[in-house]
């Protein structure tokens, strides 16, 4: 009788983590062949898609064509392919662990992407920003005006601050 009640249990817990929602963000390149005027089209198919299979979308950046760092491969229709280019775009929901498994599988399958990364994340906006220039290592550069630059030195106020510091 223990061990029934402990199989349920388990069971329980289960389906209490496939029915827990968690953020996902997939980044894709798609193939550079689908022609500037159907893209459109093809990315919103791409979203219709992950709407069927039960996402909430959180944020999403529309693909741009990019040069790509190196040249990715892929097997479409059974013919090898090489990319040096591609769309680049992302798209940031809301789902269950067990939709998001179905997602990684139709992601997979799916032969307008080049290539894919599927991760989870957290929900607030985790974009980098592009540093202020002259910020290094936490320190701001302090701004230096024309009055501190042009004034004269005078060697005789400096030699008695320096004897005032050494008594």
């Amino acid at each position: 009788m223990a061990k029934a009640k402990e199989v349920v249990e388990k069971v329980d817990d289960a389906e209490i983590a496939d029915s827990k929602s968690s953020i996902y963000e997939v980044g894709y390149i798609m193939v550079p062949s689908i022609p500037e005027e159907n893209l459109g089209g093809e990315v919103t198919s791409f979203k219709d898609a992950l709407l069927e299979k039960g996402v909430s979308f959180i944020s999403d950046e529309y693909p741009k064509m990019l040069e790509l760092a190196y040249e990715m491969s892929r097997s479409i229709n059974n013919k090898k392919q090489k990319f040096s280019y591609g769309y680049f775009g992302w798209v940031k929901f809301e789902t269950t662990t067990t939709s998001a498994k179905v997602i990684k599988e139709f992601l997979d399958k799916n032969e307008k992407l080049v290539r894919y990364l599927m991760i989870k994340t957290i929900r607030g906006n985790t974009m980098s920003t592009k540093r202020a220039y002259g910020k290094q290592d936490g320190f701001k550069r302090r701004p230096t005006t024309k009055s501190e630059e042009s004034a004269p030195i005078n060697e005789e106020v400096i030699d008695k601050e320096i004897d005032a510091l050494v008594v």
